[in-house]
């Protein structure tokens, strides 16, 4: 029964097609629309994600990069900096801040950065120098290349005229835009010692106790807050979904439920239109078991090979996307292809069984009527 099912299933290709392109497009849907929520907090988070520091330090009270403002002194870093199995504690500068383009204010998360620390910068340079002198900026290509400008040309930060001495890959999305300047000169603009930090990214040495590590900084600078880097990822993200992406995630959900109920309506509808064949195998001896085994044959087929195609789709359209607007980050994780193939398990069983009272109750004689 399942070797007439395969044939049956291919016997009318058009009719394949047909089922197998809208569960594809189903599928497409589901994974673009989950890949643009997960792509928007992950460019949120890509600052703190990107730096090798597991542990943050912030002023008492901040639990965010995000919409908060931290400062501490450079006692503070001093502090940290001696404490044992600290390798490194980097101190940097932020605020956020408008880069006037002339036409446009673009709103951006600035960091200063001293050239000489080993990270606390940008992780990826298409092009110039992340030694930035005192009225140098570095920003994202991508929004270099939306208003035309290139190394040398000069942009606005707080009233000051900045020259663009690099650009930057994957600072710049639809959550954030991140730009980098020179640490002293944004100390003086913001009115603070060039060696105060508004957050210390702190690197242990190799082999260290992390548990330990925390008990000694919390004693080192008890009026700080301390949390790990995916405490901070977390929490910053949380703070993003309250800011708006929760505005996606509500449309990704959406997408996600019209892409379920599109799977099922077109395995739904496939089998009914096969009823005449049902009806030509009831004719010819088939008992209910073979009708049933021949339903849910065909109708897993069809999921499988639309599941297939629509999740090719899926990478390619997001490729796509991506090279046409680099701000945006469709990102479509491995382990999601895994965990939705149960949903579309279910939703094709229960779409299969809907109509199977109709395979099973369906006249033989309805074979020889015109």
């Amino acid at each position: 029964m399942l070797k007439l099912a395969w044939k049956n299933l291919f016997y009318e290709r058009t009719r394949l097609l047909i089922s197998v392109g809208g569960i594809a497009l189903a599928v497409l849907l589901i994974f673009v629309m989950q890949g643009v929520f997960a792509g928007s907090e992950e460019h949120a988070v890509a600052y703190i994600r990107k730096q090798p520091a597991p542990l943050w330090i912030m002023q008492a009270g901040v639990e965010n990069l995000h919409m908060s403002t931290s400062l501490m002194t450079p006692q503070v870093i001093n502090d940290i900096s001696a404490v044992e199995d600290v390798r490194e504690a980097i101190g940097i500068l932020y605020i956020s801040a408008g880069i006037d383009l002339g036409e446009d204010v673009v709103y951006t998360y600035i960091f200063g950065i001293d050239s000489r620390i080993p990270f606390g910068g940008p992780w990826k340079m298409a092009e110039g120098t992340t030694d930035l002198d005192y009225n140098e900026i570095i920003i994202d290509q991508a929004l270099a290349g939306r208003y035309g400008l290139v190394l040398g040309d000069l942009v606005s930060v707080l009233g000051n005229d900045l020259k663009i001495a690099g650009l930057s890959q994957e600072t710049f999305g639809i959550a954030t835009n991140i730009s980098f300047v020179n640490k002293t000169a944004l100390a003086t603009a913001m009115g603070v010692s060039p060696d105060a930090a508004s957050y210390i990214l702190v690197q242990p040495e190799t082999g260290a106790d992390m548990d330990d590590l925390i008990d000694k900084l919390h004693q080192a600078a008890p009026d700080a807050n301390l949390l790990t880097q995916e405490a901070f990822i977390a929490s910053d993200q949380q703070m993003i979904r309250q800011m708006g992406a929760d505005i996606i995630r509500a449309i990704s959900i959406v997408a996600y439920v019209v892409g379920l109920l599109v799977v099922g309506l077109t395995i739904y509808t496939a089998t009914l239109e096969r009823i005449r064949e049902y009806g030509v195998l009831k004719a010819l001896g088939a008992d209910a078991n073979g009708l049933v085994v021949m339903v849910f044959a065909q109708a897993f087929v069809s999921m499988v090979l639309g599941y297939i195609v629509g999740v090719g789709l899926a990478f390619s359209v997001a490729g796509f996307v991506v090279r046409l607007f680099p701000e945006m980050l469709i990102l479509i994780k491995p382990g999601e292809l895994v965990e939705q193939l149960p949903v579309m398990v279910f939703i094709t069983g229960l779409a299969a069984v809907m109509p199977l009272g109709r395979v099973l109750r369906v006249d033989p004689m309805m074979v020889f009527r015109a």
